[in-house]
């Protein structure tokens, strides 16, 4: 009985630990799938947007990154919003929901270019979290065309890159948010 009783000892002692490693070893990284999607639904929480069904499009090149190649997913909610996420970071860098513009109505509203600008500035403070010490160390630009808004804050071109780096927030004069792009804060 002495004998099973030290056996058994020795068995789970040794057992126990190679359980546990084949668990840890086995088990897989997270999904990048779903690392996307969470990265989509912390901005839509950050931005106040609608948390529509999403639906894979297509992995591409971002021609509008800085090298011009940034490989992205992209992820479409039902309102047509497109989503481009990093395939290398899982960070939201693109936010294209011009296909809803043709749904604002004329009779719509216009904010003033103060309501928008301030607008904007929430935005980018909802999602770049040290933006307040960073916004001097880049350039300022805004802008509008027949009826909508742009706001810019660009990095320094890195030699042999083809774009700056930069964050845009294009709204409607309604205030939708009709473009969001941030490349300038990507994680490397």
């Amino acid at each position: 009985m002495k004998i099973f009783h030290g056996l058994s000892k020795v068995i789970s002692t040794i057992a126990i630990p190679i359980i546990i490693f084949s668990l840890t070893a086995c088990s897989s990284p997270k999904d990048p799938k779903s690392q996307q999607l969470n990265a989509i639904n912390d901005i839509r929480e950050s931005l106040k947007l609608p948390k529509s069904p999403l639906e894979f499009v297509e992995i591409t090149a971002d021609g509008n990154s800085p090298s011009g190649d940034l490989q992205v997913a992209i992820y479409q909610d039902s309102e047509g919003r497109k989503y481009s996420v990093s395939q290398e970071t899982n960070q939201v860098v693109e936010i294209d929901a011009r296909a809803i513009l043709e749904n604002i109505s004329p009779d719509t509203p216009a904010l003033s270019p103060d309501e928008l600008k301030a607008k904007a500035m929430n935005y980018v403070k909802a999602t770049v979290s040290n933006f307040d010490s960073l916004q001097s160390s880049w350039q300022y630009e805004e802008g509008a065309k027949i009826g909508t808004y742009f706001y810019n804050w660009y990095g320094k071109q890195a030699p042999g890159s083809m774009n700056r780096p930069r964050i845009q927030i294009c709204l409607h004069q309604s205030g939708l948010l009709f473009c969001y792009y941030n490349t300038l804060t990507l994680k490397k």
